[in-house]
């Protein structure tokens, strides 16, 4: 594990696990150099284990779960593991030793939803309970709340809120929010707090930080590594889309209301990926780019994802998308723009919600000069 400890503190769990933390990043970094086939998804690659690191850390070691709250996963430039950049990702660290009570406003955001992970340790994490929008008691100001407790507490200890149980081996509660239109909707707020309060906290033990540091350890090969362990065979078949179970995903990556159809690009130079979407009916869906590492391309200041508001159909209906580096000349027809900044290759996305059929979609490639269509799928 990164080599021997030696010296005074030779019996230290927490310093061994380091060298796994050490190992992981050195690991990761020849990962990078040796499957990078540009200087930029090299530079990438590394920027996005440097990310992970930083993340890994955050829900590894600055938790508190006798005294938990959320923290977003996200900021505006760190976008890593295949997130929803049209949403926002929630995270607090529980231990379903203990209760919980969770409340907020729904407010007007498109869709909000609670899943609960158990796992602890090595144990692969699985999700344990999953409570969206549709399942919450929301009261006539928009409020809703719900316990948290592996056994229903009694009625004065719940006080209207609703009893969602857990086992004993919970240990997070993600949130995600999806928002079509960030200029009109108010995101949701929400506050997790203990109903056995806590008292003062020990000071962190040999034990503790070991276990800390080799989930931390493990979390960054998880994410640095997803273009490897999800649906690794799209690298060898670019161009097109298919889709993507839940269950193929990792439940503990994803939840049961949202379906996914996922694909890589793959582009010669000035050569352009058209997606042909017959739309699903439903209350969101969104197309997204991502470079290799499957982190979001640039999302402040490129368009490199939409949402079904942002969309421009055509006369028929569907949805035209071109992903490509140079914006597409005005009356081409390419209404739906993602652009790659310059990236030969990627992974795409369409998510969507609620409806468990996936969307029509077709592919073509357009090769300059000419716009000579070079393929169809």
């Amino acid at each position: 594990m990164g080599g021997v400890v030696e010296g005074r503190w030779s019996e230290s769990a927490a310093l061994e696990s380091f060298q796994l933390v050490l190992q992981m990043l050195g690991d990761t970094t020849a990962m990078v150099r040796s499957e990078a086939e540009t200087e930029l998804e090299l530079v990438e690659g590394l920027r996005v284990i440097a990310r992970v690191a930083a993340l890994s850390s955050e829900v590894s070691l600055d938790v508190d779960p006798e005294c938990p709250w959320f923290f977003n996963m996200n900021t505006e430039a760190r976008l890593i593991g295949g997130p929803n950049p049209d949403g926002e990702y929630h995270l607090a660290m529980i231990d379903g030793r203990h209760r919980y009570l969770v409340s907020g406003d729904r407010n007007s955001v498109t869709y909000l939803g609670f899943q609960v992970l158990a796992g602890t340790g090595l144990t692969p994490r699985r999700m344990a309970a999953h409570v969206s929008d549709r399942d919450l008691a929301i009261d006539a100001d928009g409020r809703f709340s719900f316990v948290l407790a592996t056994d229903e507490p009694a009625a004065d200890e719940l006080d209207g809120a609703t009893w969602v149980a857990v086992p004993p081996d919970a240990s997070a509660i993600v949130v995600r929010q999806y928002i079509v239109d960030r200029a009109s909707e108010r995101q949701a707020r929400m506050a997790i707090e203990s109903l056995d309060p806590p008292g003062r906290p020990s000071p962190p033990t040999d034990d503790l930080v070991a276990g800390q540091l080799t989930a931390m350890a493990w979390t960054i090969a998880k994410l640095t590594t997803l273009h490897r362990t999800v649906r690794p065979e799209l690298l060898e078949q670019p161009n097109r889309l298919v889709t993507a179970e839940a269950t193929e995903l990792g439940d503990d990556t994803t939840t049961p209301d949202n379906l996914y159809m996922m694909g890589t690009f793959r582009l010669a130079e000035g050569e352009s990926l058209v997606l042909h979407i017959e739309p699903p009916e439903t209350r969101y869906w969104s197309v997204t780019i991502e470079n290799i590492w499957h982190e979001c391309i640039d999302t402040r200041r490129r368009p490199t994802s939409f949402t079904n508001a942002g969309a421009i159909r055509q006369g028929d209906g569907t949805v035209r998308v071109v992903i490509s580096a140079t914006e597409p000349e005005e009356g081409s027809g390419a209404v739906n723009w993602l652009d790659t900044g310059g990236r030969h290759r990627g992974f795409v996305t369409l998510r969507w919600l609620d409806n468990p059929s996936p969307p029509g979609v077709r592919t073509s490639l357009i090769a300059p000069p000419d716009g000579r269509v070079a393929g169809h799928r």
